[in-house]
């Protein structure tokens, strides 16, 4: 049985024009409630979080609003959730909406999730310098094991992805840790338009295409990085 992809959270990422930064303090608490950007009932999951160049709000649910003057994220843990249940999405949707003079440049949906290849640090370690880069005397250098990144580009038809590939580990039961390999995806969509109207239908259609993009990028990982490797015991999605 090969190795899976386990999605675990996804950020959408809103890039105003840079003529009209965002002035982050409008986006409170109070605005993201009576505005409709986010449910009534939902309840804060620590003290807001408010400066000059930031803001940020986390609800309970697992969604966070991260409001800064060149860009907006919403972003959602999705481990252990049914899709039906996604809302970060619909929080963009409904932002957007509630601000129809805030022009919208680029739009970003960024997948994270992660993959247990072996229970020990060395074999998933391995996959990286000798599944993924051919093995080399370039990587014998130095006192400790040469650690990776891999940084891919990929032309889409409506988009680009960019995907990192890394290390990392996962904190298991008594503090015991675990080593995954981390699959970070980002799909880059230029925004059409020289209105805030125009932009904002441009945006709109891009974030339809979300949960296609999901989908596309687990089928990728999967078919493409792990079809071959030997699956582990899940572990609690937990990051170091």
């Amino acid at each position: 049985m090969s190795s899976i992809f386990q999605p675990q959270e996804q950020t959408f990422v809103l890039v105003p024009s840079s003529d009209q930064p965002l002035n982050p303090a409008i986006v409170n608490e109070e605005f993201c409630r009576y505005s409709g950007v986010i449910p009534m009932d939902w309840e804060l999951a620590r003290e807001p979080i408010y400066t000059p160049q930031l803001v940020q709000l986390s609800y309970q649910n697992g969604v966070t609003i991260t409001a800064q003057p060149n860009r907006i994220l919403f972003t959602e843990v999705i481990a252990n959730k049914a899709a039906s249940d996604y809302r970060a999405a619909q929080l963009a949707r409904q932002f957007v909406q509630a601000l129809p003079n805030l022009k919208i440049e680029a739009f970003g949906f960024n997948p994270l999730g992660h993959a247990q290849i072996d229970d020990t640090e060395e074999a998933t370690r391995n996959y990286l310098t000798q599944t993924l880069l051919t093995p080399g005397a370039w990587q014998n250098v130095g006192t400790t094991p040469m650690r990776s990144r891999l940084s891919l580009t990929y032309t889409l038809e409506q988009s680009q992805l960019n995907l990192t590939i890394s290390e990392a580990s996962l904190r298991g039961e008594n503090d015991s840790f675990t080593p995954v390999i981390v699959f970070s995806g980002n799909f880059s969509y230029s925004v059409e338009g020289d209105s805030a109207e125009a932009c904002r239908t441009s945006m709109l259609q891009h974030l339809e295409r979300s949960s296609a993009d999901s989908d596309f990028f687990t089928s990728l990982i999967n078919e493409k990085f792990l079809a071959t490797v030997t699956a582990a015991p899940a572990l609690l999605p937990v990051f170091a």
